[in-house]
């Protein structure tokens, strides 16, 4: 656990998602599947909560990157790859930080 990590105790959520998709991958392309476990391990393995949504918040977060132009989907379906692009000045500050 990381006394530092700024959602400990936070269930995941699509904003903290979208903030540790961006960590984690800016700049890679990489399978879904593999996005998934590691936003999950990461979140969890630093003191944060699973999410109990039924929608997966990952999903939702990869999406708004979508469309906010800081994701691609390379290829559809269950093993889709995405390619997560490094954000620029201008665009990081379009990414809010979660109150927790």
């Amino acid at each position: 656990m990381d006394k530092n990590y700024r959602y400990e105790g936070t269930r995941l959520k699509p904003k903290i998602a979208k903030t540790l998709i961006l960590e984690l991958f800016s700049g890679k392309t990489i399978s879904r599947r593999e996005i998934d476990k590691a936003v999950i391990r990461y979140h969890e393995s630093h003191g944060g909560l699973l999410s109990t949504a039924k929608t997966s918040p990952i999903r939702t977060a990869l999406r708004y990157l979508q469309e906010k132009g800081l994701a691609e989907n390379l290829s559809k379906g269950p093993g889709s790859t995405w390619r997560i692009h490094e954000p620029s000045n201008s665009t990081s500050c379009s990414i809010e930080p979660v109150d927790t």
